[in-house]
């Protein structure tokens, strides 16, 4: 969807709040409590969606490149499996 589109047709809020339902019943799925991964503690974030050798050196490469910190690489990684 381009700029344009969203403003021809815009998304009401009825369909945000679906999307985000239905994104809340795959964390429960996920996580067999109500928890959001935002919340979920690193541990088990990690077991549940364990990132691939790839993508774990992207984030090293960029962390090391950028200086960030185990916390913002914590932040990316809870950031990624909500995106």
């Amino acid at each position: 969807m381009n700029l344009d589109q969203s403003i021809k047709d815009p998304i009401s809020s009825a369909d945000v709040r679906k999307r985000v339902e239905k994104a809340r019943e795959r964390q429960f799925d996920r996580y067999q409590e109500q928890v959001t991964n935002a919340k979920v503690s690193f541990e088990i974030l990690s077991a549940k969606s364990p990132l691939k050798d790839h993508q774990l050196k992207m984030i090293r490469h960029a962390s090391s490149k950028k200086q960030w910190s185990n916390r913002v690489q914590i932040k990316i990684i809870r950031l990624a499996r909500t995106i």
